[in-house]
């Protein structure tokens, strides 16, 4: 059993071998579409990584009255943790609102100036929200603003206009990222199938008179189908190792140069961990094992007819 088995593993890597320009052929495209799908996973993290440590940025502040009672804020604040799409909320006072204020336009004099001449007690305290869902951003102010509350809210943030319209633009570009990447997959994906397919189909013809001879002496129709199947699964295991020596090789030029960019280090330290780096060439590895296997099973079941003997 081992030596056959041996023997089916040997030949079909002759084949894949012998087979020299089919096989540069099916694995090329394979190799597109495996880089594909993988820098659409990359994208899709980065993307991900991005927006969140941006919507951590873009806090909606609820400005306290300077009278508001302390049992009042602490239900306030209550209430605004309970919100399933509430991340976090950082009761802010008077104080470090203005050492805030201080670290963030210390350097500019006319504002500091400014604000001693009114006095340092006219920050508002405030609550700081941090959301776990943009698109729910409306809904948590609306319990800031809700009637329970007009006695001690004196206003509500959203945040800046324009980090809402970054998130906004990195939202869109995920979800167009994902489409064009499955669709992108899945053209090159059945371009691997037929070019295999067809691949498997003109090897079985090549060797027609070999295949004949090996059923007159008693080979069995496993025994037959084994190399194509190991010549198949080769394609994928050649594609599945060059695209994610590709795809490594853009993540570590780019990623070297935005990692220092807080929203794009988680990404770049993710994808360079050993468990991330094994699971990309195991998943690249797999699928273009199955999409081999699956072509030459398809053609081999159409072409090589091994029932009826």
């Amino acid at each position: 059993m081992i030596i056959t088995l041996l023997r089916i593993i040997m030949t079909g890597m002759r084949n894949f071998v012998r087979n020299s320009w089919l096989t540069i052929a099916a694995t090329a495209v394979m190799v597109v579409a495996l880089t594909i799908v993988l820098i659409a996973v990359v994208l899709n993290v980065t993307a991900k990584n991005a927006i969140d440590v941006l919507s951590e940025n873009l806090q909606i502040s609820v400005y306290i009255l300077d009278e508001a009672p302390e049992d009042r804020i602490a239900s306030l604040q209550s209430g605004l943790e309970q919100n399933e799409f509430v991340a976090d909320v950082d009761f802010v006072d008077q104080q470090e609102a203005q050492q805030r204020f201080s670290a963030t336009f210390g350097d500019d004099e006319g504002i500091v100036e400014g604000l001693a001449i009114i006095g340092g007690d006219s920050l508002p305290a405030s609550l700081e929200i941090s959301a776990n869902d943009l698109e729910q951003v409306e809904s948590i102010a609306d319990v800031a603003r809700d009637d329970d509350f007009a006695d001690i809210v004196e206003s509500v943030s959203l945040g800046r206009v324009e980090a809402q319209d970054t998130i906004a633009r990195a939202t869109a570009a995920r979800s167009f990222i994902l489409r064009a990447s499955i669709i992108s997959a899945a053209v090159f994906g059945a371009v691997s199938v037929l070019i295999i397919f067809n691949t498997i189909r003109m090897t079985t013809f090549t060797r027609s008179d070999e295949i004949r001879i090996m059923k007159l002496v008693g080979a069995t129709p496993r025994f037959i189908r084994g190399p194509f199947l190991v010549e198949a699964s080769m394609y994928g295991v050649v594609a599945g190792l060059i695209s994610v020596g590709a795809v490594y090789a853009i993540i570590v030029f780019l990623g070297g140069k935005v990692s220092t960019q807080p929203e794009f280090n988680e990404t770049y330290n993710f994808f360079l961990e050993n468990r991330t780096m094994a699971g990309m060439m195991g998943g690249a590895i797999v699928s273009g094992v199955f999409v081999g296997v699956v072509s030459s099973a398809l053609a081999m079941k159409r072409y090589l007819r091994l029932k009826n003997w």
